[in-house]
């Protein structure tokens, strides 16, 4: 019985095996086929992205788990770059980020990021564990950043930590902290932040899509006040303002029996005179049941700005009477609680 420890190991991408638990340079470069050795010389990739040279008598340890990594490059080749506008030197074809960190004497190498300048003039964030080849023509440009960036109104932000909170925000976009803030995704879907709240950053990762804010709704304004009323009562509420429109849309409104599903999504819009217009009508997705029977709702002629299959529910209130404070005399919060009766009536 064969009871032969194999050893396998990486070099330049190619998987190599070996009986050795132990191995030296030299002998890494004899595998790689790259000799005579003192033409070549070995790096080893740590975890953390760093680049550590083995000299041709330094044995490394296989018996370690995981699978060691090695590079191999030419001994007398210089390439040159430059790091927020230094020049400087480097002896392979390959450097990674963490290697650059090292190069340009970053003392806390975690804090910060490396962005490389491309042409298309959007900066390319470089992980440590990231490779960039310098056989390219030209100086690889590079500069030393924060490793997060955040779109504040069309502006862009580096940022040095990996959350920020909605004062931050606001302080970065110079606006009263009174409007507050809001996230807007990929999608264009917004979420008003709350006061104190703590938002987790996503570091940039080739040419990333930042993550964008931009200001609220003046939280003393009617509308404002209509809208921490209903935050208040739900707890999910997502406003818009769309074509002079106010948006809203309620996620788990309850529905009694025997109206199905028990919650729905509910979508609704009022001007942006609101409250002396009356708000009219709402939106449900399409399905909505009572009893045996899917109710049979309009399409509605003007979507709304939110992603789904909706359709459209006329409903009016016959003596809208607003008081001059929000909660006092009709408000949205009551409003929305009357979508049910609505629903029981069916068609």
């Amino acid at each position: 019985m064969n009871t032969e420890i194999l050893y396998a190991i990486h070099i330049n991408g190619e998987v190599f095996e070996t009986d050795k638990p132990a191995i030296s340079g030299k002998e890494l470069l004899k595998m790689a086929d790259k000799e005579p050795s003192g033409e070549f010389v070995i790096y080893l990739l740590l975890e953390d992205g760093d680049m550590e040279n083995i000299r041709p008598t330094e044995v490394v340890d296989l018996q370690r788990s995981g699978i060691e990594q090695f590079r191999t490059f030419k001994a007398d080749v210089i390439y040159r770059l430059e790091i927020d506008g230094k020049s400087r030197e480097w002896g392979s074809d390959f450097i990674s980020g963490r290697a650059i960190k090292r190069l340009a004497g970053v003392d806390e190498p975690g804090d910060v990021g490396i962005w490389q300048k491309t042409k298309c003039g959007e900066d390319k964030l470089i992980g440590d564990r990231d490779l960039i080849d310098l056989t390219y023509e030209g100086i690889e440009k590079l500069r030393i950043g924060a490793k997060y960036s955040i779109c504040i109104e069309g502006k862009v932000f580096e940022w040095p930590k990996k959350t920020i909170t909605t004062e931050e925000i606001i302080q970065l976009g110079g606006w009263d902290a009174s409007q507050g803030a809001v996230e807007v995704d990929k999608d264009q879907n917004e979420h008003q932040l709350a006061s104190g709240e703590v938002i987790k950053l996503k570091p940039g990762h080739n040419f990333c899509k930042k993550q964008r804010f931009k200001r609220g709704f003046e939280q003393n304004s009617r509308i404002g006040k209509e809208i921490f009323l209903l935050q208040k009562n739900f707890d999910n509420v997502e406003y818009k303002e769309v074509n002079n429109l106010h948006w809203f849309r309620i996620e788990g409104y309850s529905l009694p029996s025997p109206l199905s599903p028990a919650t729905i999504p509910v979508v609704f819009s009022v001007t942006v005179g609101h409250p002396v217009p009356k708000p009219y009508g709402f939106y449900v997705l399409a399905g909505v049941k009572l009893g045996d029977r899917v109710l049979s709702l309009n399409n509605p002629q003007h979507p709304p700005p939110f992603e789904g299959n909706w359709r459209f529910a006329s409903w009016d209130v016959e003596n809208w009477r607003p008081g001059a404070d929000v909660t006092t005399g009709d408000n949205l919060w009551g409003w929305v609680r009357s979508f049910r009766n609505r629903l029981l009536e069916g068609e």
